[in-house]
């Protein structure tokens, strides 16, 4: 069960982050150099790849006018699945529209990768030695 805890004025809850994550993808396909239909053509292979419905109703693949909404700020009726969410970020190898996502509930969530998650794992890593050594000495104190 979550714990409650305070949160900074900066982590307010922004539990409708739909313009956001919009705004990402958009700058993600424009950082790609692909056009909205190649853009398109990748997501729908990867998702008949990997077995992801991107569109909804009777459509078997996505269309370039529902990706058009998906990556408009404007068009809060028209916003990608989770699943097609998770798609997005692997065919594009981002992972900021997730971020966005966990980021919006305010509770300090954070989406890392490489990098980073290996400095988190050092640094954690670190805190349990230095945890281990004070009881160490604690220990030798009491033989």
């Amino acid at each position: 069960m979550p714990t409650a805890r305070q949160g900074s004025l900066l982590e307010l809850p922004e539990l409708n982050p739909d313009a956001d994550i919009a705004v990402s993808m958009d700058r993600i396909v424009q950082a790609a150099g692909l056009s909205r239909a190649e853009a398109v053509d990748r997501l729908n292979a990867a998702a008949r790849r990997f077995g992801v419905r991107l569109a909804s109703g009777n459509a078997r693949e996505l269309g370039l006018a529902t990706f058009e909404k998906w990556l408009n700020p404007k068009e809060a009726d028209y916003v990608p699945s989770v699943r097609a969410l998770n798609l997005f970020c692997h065919v594009f190898g981002a992972a900021d529209p997730l971020d966005i996502l966990a980021r919006s509930h305010g509770l300090g969530w954070r989406v890392i990768r490489g990098e980073d998650a290996k400095l988190l794992e050092w640094a954690r890593t670190e805190r349990e030695i230095k945890a281990l050594r004070k009881r160490k000495s604690r220990i030798e104190a009491e033989l």
